[in-house]
């Protein structure tokens, strides 16, 4: 990642660029009857021609403007027409309408005039638009930048750009090498360099991570941006960095509401920072959405702070509903390792919403160490360490069981809930399917993302094991295929050479963006948390989103393990 000096804090701006058609080639006809030519203008215009096909419009312009100086000549009209479309892309729409003005009325018979006409309505529909006041939408990005978590915010930043830049009507492109182009070929390069604020920046305006030009080579290839749609507002985003202390966090935040005046805020990645900078956008009400955070405290109790990333509690919730509304399961017991906080906060979670749904939850096994998921038909059959669900909603202590009260408990269980993490979790899970299937054969098992992609496939199928997961790529989806084109286009390389979390990150801002701008708007009084709660799920290209009226994300996909390989069931 390029590092270099910048100014002010950067604005990443709505880039105005028209696509237009072909340069005029000499194969057109320009008047009837016999012109002369003149050699001077004839190189002009090739020049021009040359100029404007590498993207030097203005230099185009000139040689165009000097060949409708020459008497009528060959290349009188021509030079017209394109000296419109130079200045088109040079955003002098005044001028083009004047020199496309000139073209219809001087040679009314040209061969031109149909192009020449569509060419002067789109730089009169320009010049109207541009002055014209358009609402946008402030979009705030705080992320980390220190060296060990650059990589990251870089990912999450470029998806999250991807999706502005697709709101806004944006376009990136290859254009071949001349060599390889034919006659019918066409290209209008655009430098984004000049534009104020194309770039990553810190809080304080002095460090930058994005190339400074969209611009770019990939393979030997040039890459270019342009203007293919006007949505009906503009996305705009605002950039701060913030560090490790709750204090930078804040920073960051007051920065982008005091000084930005943003709308909605995106960021921080991490809990232990989303939770600081989430006080600052309350107080401010200016809703804040944290990516990644997964940490309930973060959102909890708040109106305009939430979390894309389903809270390890209601991962469990999740789950509970799905087991009594979409499986239609009434008893499930839970299996879970009491030592490790995030396996204990999941089982919590599903015995709270168990209570909630009318789900039943017959026992629970509490394991006392990442060993014990494979001694399972041992704790079983000694009646040790396990709860009815009598001792569950009263919160007495445990107390030891009779094998026959345990036999009945686990008859009348139609699943368990096995809520796995921590290291070495395939090898907890096999030790958990190879003792139940010894002990309880063709009892169902729920569980975790952690359950995702299992090598052991067999053993899951014939437990039916049925899972949540906040993540989830298929690849030949069209419109996963589109983001990775587009992702390669903006950065060089695919996602997919990223680092696991990097993937995930670039993915993740894509849709939390996407999220925002086609559930936001701009308005006189701003964004609403009502309308972040209320919108129904986003089902996007590594996510789905849904708050249900909560405030952190309530939308999991659901995996089942059946003939030996996953199926997506929602």
């Amino acid at each position: 990642m390029a590092t270099r000096r910048s100014g002010p804090v950067c604005v990443f701006g709505f880039l105005l660029l028209l696509s237009i058609g072909m340069p005029v080639t000499s194969a057109h006809a320009q008047q009837a009857g016999a012109i002369s030519e003149i050699e001077n203008a004839e190189l002009l215009f090739e020049e021009g021609v040359a100029a404007f096909e590498r993207g030097e419009y203005a230099t185009a312009h000139e040689r165009f403007r000097l060949v409708s100086e020459y008497a009528l000549n060959r290349k009188t009209t021509a030079a017209l027409l394109m000296d419109g479309k130079a200045l088109v892309q040079l955003g002098r729409y005044r001028d083009a309408i004047g020199r496309l003005e000139a073209l219809l009325n001087q040679y009314a018979e040209t061969t031109y005039r149909g192009e020449a006409e569509r060419l002067l309505e789109r730089a009169r529909r320009r010049l109207q638009e541009e002055t014209q006041a358009q609402d946008t939408l402030r979009v705030g990005v705080t992320l980390p930048m220190g060296a060990a978590e650059v990589s990251l915010s870089q990912a999450l930043f470029n998806g999250i750009r991807l999706a502005v830049d697709e709101h806004n009507g944006l376009r990136r492109r290859y254009i071949r090498p001349p060599g390889l182009r034919t006659e019918a070929d066409t290209f209008e390069v655009y430098d984004t360099a000049r534009l104020a604020g194309d770039s990553l920046a810190a809080a304080d305006g002095e460090t930058t991570v994005a190339a400074p030009a969209d611009t770019v080579r990939v393979d030997s290839l040039r890459v270019v941006a342009e203007q293919v749609e006007r949505p009906d507002w503009v996305a705009k985003m605002y950039f701060r960095r913030t560090g490790p202390r709750p204090k930078a966090a804040r920073a960051a935040v007051d920065s982008l509401v005091r000084l930005d005046d943003v709308d909605v805020i995106l960021g921080p990645i991490r809990s232990r920072v989303a939770r600081p900078a989430g006080e600052r956008a309350e107080a401010a009400r200016v809703p804040l959405v944290a990516p990644m955070a997964t940490d309930e405290s973060v959102s909890e109790g708040k109106n305009y702070v939430f979390q894309a990333n389903p809270t390890i509690p209601d991962r469990g919730r999740i789950m509970a509903r799905t087991a009594k509304n979409g499986l239609l399961i009434d008893r499930v017991g839970i299996v879970y390792e009491e030592g490790n906080g995030l396996s204990a906060r999941m089982a919590e979670g599903f015995r709270e919403e168990a209570r909630r749904q009318d789900l039943t939850v017959p026992l629970s096994i509490p394991l006392q160490g990442a060993r014990d998921w494979s001694r399972l038909p041992t704790l079983i059959e000694d009646s040790t360490l396990i709860e009815d669900s009598t001792l569950i909603e009263t919160n007495a202590r445990r107390a030891r069981r009779d094998s026959a009260t345990i036999d009945s408990l686990l008859a009348e269980t139609e699943a368990l809930y096995l809520p796995v993490s921590g290291r070495g979790t395939a090898g907890k899970i096999q030790g958990a399917l190879t003792g139940l299937r010894q002990i309880l054969p063709g009892k169902r098992v729920l569980g975790n993302a952690e359950w995702h992609d299992l090598p052991f496939k067999e053993a899951a199928s014939a437990a039916i094991a049925t899972y949540t997961n906040g993540f989830y790529v298929q690849t030949d989806r069209p419109a996963v295929q589109r983001f990775v084109r587009r992702y390669r286009l903006l950065t060089g390389s695919p996602p997919d050479e990223l680092a696991t979390s990097g993937r995930r990150l670039a993915y993740v801002g894509y849709d939390v963006a996407r999220f925002l701008l086609t559930t936001l708007s701009p308005s006189g009084t701003g964004p609403t948390p009502r309308a972040l709660r209320t919108a129904p799920t986003y089902e996007g290209i590594g996510m789905r989103i849904g708050f249900q009226g909560d405030n952190a994300n309530q939308a999991l996909f659901i995996h089942r393990y059946r003939d030996q390989r996953t199926e997506l069931l929602r």
